[in-house]
């Protein structure tokens, strides 16, 4: 369990620093000073080398820490979602966990809701 609360807080912690203007002012530093000593040494393969490298690896980690937190993100919603279309007297239990049907099922559904909102049960399987 201890791993699974370390994978959950180190992608939580890094997003939430990317977040703050203290990465901004720090990537603009590396920036600054990559650039600096790109000119200093004229460039040579091993500096384009270092900062290509650096800056597809950076991307890359960001992309995966991003998604990371927009998933927890959005499965959260759809639990509290969840919660308040089953608390809500009178609405339909065939909404909750609608996001695990097929698209298709899904448009229907959103055609039927356009067309006549009365109608919008889900037809049974």
């Amino acid at each position: 369990m201890r791993v699974h609360r370390l994978a959950t807080a180190v992608p939580d912690a890094a997003t939430h620093w990317a977040g703050t203007r203290w990465s901004w002012i720090l990537v603009l530093v590396l920036a600054m000073a990559a650039v600096v000593i790109g000119v200093v040494t004229s460039f040579p393969l091993w500096w384009q080398t270092t900062v290509y490298t650096s800056a597809g690896l950076i991307s890359v980690v960001m992309l995966f820490l991003l998604q990371h937190t927009t998933n927890r993100a959005n499965h959260a919603v759809l639990i509290k979602l969840d919660e308040l279309v089953r608390a809500t007297t009178g609405a339909r239990a065939d909404f909750l966990d609608l996001e695990d049907r097929q698209v298709h099922e899904q448009e229907a559904l959103h055609d039927r809701l356009i067309a006549d909102p009365s109608t919008a049960v889900p037809e049974e399987q």
